[in-house]
């Protein structure tokens, strides 16, 4: 038709002439029809609106002419065309009314009837996209630089497993042998985990990327490089989709973290090694610590006996020279009750020395005891009558003046032995401060609320820093004269009895130490009168203890009494007498609780069970675990006094 179009032309029937601008402007294209004379003969809207011209423009033009705003001469284009071959697919700019336009145009030649031979001009507008390859290809070269710049290995593969892409770096991991697939990769590479264990192909991160899984931050070792050396890799590995959401292929990278990981391996060890001197370190310290600590309890254990050792010698002296006079004495019964009476102070006090030691030794506060009323005043007097033999030798040579002040009725309650051992402390602590002689003045003061005994020295005084830790456990200015346990017992003593012990000193102005207790109520003093003895009636006794002189002395002592007195050492003994049916005979049992075949304990447990109505009590030289314990109907601490062992076997405790 549009050969026959070229005949037409330009006498063209109207009906034909319609049906060809019908059949251009049908054509998705720019396009123009050029005669035998090559002058423009037909045109459609889309030439028109590339080339600016309109129809009337149009018509006729030469077609030298007829493309008035290309960019590119066309000359040799149409030529050729004219010549009778076709020019297919010339890129032509054009500088369109709305910028810039490239035109992939073609120019074929047509015959006419006539022998003539016109030009067919076809041109496609590409400019969009062209420039959407162009904006690819900027793309895809940024997206190749980075590609090949990242200093992990990326390789990209298929739905089959097959390598589609890989950088410069995973290009340069196998040198030659450059995987094609994934089933190549992994022959090469070997993997395997950092336990040692070597992973198939189906459990690669890329083939279960290709079954959909994300993998993230896995560690391998694989066979790397000419020397087939192992390195360690992190893997990330990601399935890559199509628009239907199925996988088409995985993206995986590998980054090499074999420094990495060595040197935290390193570091590991490092740290292990350090935590095994760290232990090892602490362990020679615990050593240490434990053997000063032993030192020091060894230390302190010396302290303490040597402390004890003082104290009991201090009331040994005056009951071996009373047993002296005492037998110089043996016809004189007022110096026979006098020297009786000193003795029996003196192992009173002795017995509270020991009873101290063992709860310091048990670290337990006292329980139960039995508590009198002293008088203060009094005592001072008797500490001072024990110790005025003493002065001379502690005054070395010295003169020392005793200035008293004591008011009557200075009543406390307390244990006697307990009270003296403090005054003896504070006498013979103001007698070393003295030691070219002084006065040695004692005050005993009462109100409503309290009472005071306060024992002044005009020796040397102590300082502000001595001062406060004269009650100090172990704590002494005395260097290998004195333990640092004096004032310490004082103190303990003082809190022990509700009260409380007060220092005031100044250096070359000598000390004063005051102990300050509640006031006694409803008491009467120690050596008040007593009441004359009321018949004690006589019990039959079973008394266990296996120490001799102890046993032969309480038997005499209860015999004395009027009682009826089996004794026997051992707790099988003991438990044969009041096992037979002969045992209803006893009505009361003492017994020691350190016997050498068992505990006196539990003998008291098997005689409440099996004589429930037996008045039942222990006598022992421990600190007793409990004075009030149900088992027992009576406890007493040895040394025993002879009255509270009468009374408690009479009931009368």
């Amino acid at each position: 038709m549009l050969s026959s179009a070229l005949d037409l032309a330009p006498g063209m029937p109207m009906a034909e002439r319609q049906r060809l601008d019908a059949l251009l402007e049908a054509v998705p294209l720019a396009v123009a029809l050029f005669d035998g004379m090559l002058s423009l003969v037909a045109t459609n809207a889309r030439y028109r609106d590339l080339t600016g011209l309109d129809v009337a423009q149009a018509s006729g033009r030469p077609i030298y002419d007829a493309f008035p705003n290309a960019l590119a001469d066309l000359t040799e284009q149409i030529d050729i065309a004219a010549g009778g071959a076709p020019v297919v697919s010339v890129r032509v700019p054009f500088q369109h009314r709305g910028g810039r336009r490239l035109v992939e145009a073609t120019f074929a030649p047509l015959a006419d009837g006539r022998g003539g031979r016109g030009v067919l001009f076809a041109g496609s507008d590409v400019t969009e996209r062209e420039g959407l390859r162009e904006d690819l290809g900027r793309s895809v070269a940024q997206l190749e630089s980075i590609f090949d710049v990242l200093p992990d290995s990326v390789r990209v593969v298929d739905a089959d497993g097959k390598t589609v892409r890989t950088n410069s770096q995973a290009q340069e991991e196998h040198g030659e042998s450059n995987p094609q697939s994934l089933r190549e990769l992994w022959q090469l590479d070997r993997p395997r985990t950092l336990t040692g264990t070597t992973l198939f192909v189906h459990e690669h991160p890329t083939a279960r990327a290709l079954r959909g899984e994300r993998v993230r931050g896995e560690t391998l070792e694989v066979r790397r490089g000419p020397e087939s050396d192992v390195a360690v890799i992190e893997v990330n590995s990601n399935p890559l989709y199509d628009p239907h959401k199925r996988v088409r292929g995985a993206v995986t990278v590998e980054r090499d973290v074999t420094e990495r990981t060595r040197l935290q391996q390193r570091v590991q060890t490092e740290a292990e090694r350090l935590e095994r001197m760290v232990q090892e370190r602490t362990r020679e310290l615990l050593t240490l610590q434990e053997a000063a600590s032993r030192d020091r309890r060894l230390a302190a254990v010396g302290q303490l006996a040597a402390g004890v050792m003082h104290d009991v010698n201090n009331a040994l002296n005056p009951i071996m020279a009373a047993a002296y006079l005492l037998e110089m004495n043996a016809e004189n019964p007022t110096a026979v009750r006098d020297y009786a009476a000193r003795i029996a102070r003196a192992a009173e006090t002795g017995a509270a020395t020991a009873a101290r030691v063992g709860r310091f030794i048990r670290q337990e506060p006292l329980l139960g005891a039995r508590e009198d009323a002293v008088d203060l005043s009094v005592m001072v007097e008797e500490v001072v009558a024990m110790t005025r033999p003493l002065w001379q030798e502690r005054a070395k040579g010295g003169v020392v003046q005793l200035d008293e002040s004591l008011v009557d009725g200075a009543l406390v309650k307390g244990i006697a032995g307990e009270l003296r051992e403090a005054l003896l402390n504070l006498v013979q602590n103001a007698l070393d401060a003295m030691p070219g002689g002084g006065t040695l003045r004692i005050r005993t003061t009462k109100d409503a609320k309290e009472i005071s005994v306060a024992v002044t020295d005009t020796g040397t005084g102590m300082s502000a820093e001595v001062r406060e830790r004269a009650f100090e456990p172990f704590f002494t200015t005395k260097g290998v004269n004195g333990t640092g346990l004096g004032l310490a017992e004082v103190y303990g003593i003082a809190r022990r009895h509700r009260g409380r012990a007060e220092i005031e000193s100044e250096i070359g102005k000598g000390t004063t130490v005051r102990l300050v207790f509640p006031a006694g109520t409803n008491t009467t003093a120690t050596d008040a009168p007593k009441a004359p003895k009321r018949a004690r009636p006589a019990r039959r006794i079973l008394l266990v203890e296996d120490h001799t002189d102890s046993r032969e002395f309480m038997q005499a002592l209860l015999e004395t009494d009027g009682h009826q007195v089996e004794s026997v050492k051992t707790v099988e003994e003991a438990r044969a007498r009041l096992d037979r049916e002969a045992g209803a005979y006893y009505e009361v049992l003492v017994t020691d609780i350190g016997l050498p075949d068992g505990s006196g304990w539990d003998l008291v447990a098997f005689a409440r069970e099996r004589r429930p109505a037996l008045r039942i009590g222990v006598v022992t030289g421990w600190e007793p675990r409990n004075e009030r314990d149900p088992a027992c109907d009576f406890t007493l601490r040895k040394p025993v006094g002879a009255e509270d062992l009468l009374e408690q076997i009479a009931g009368d405790g």
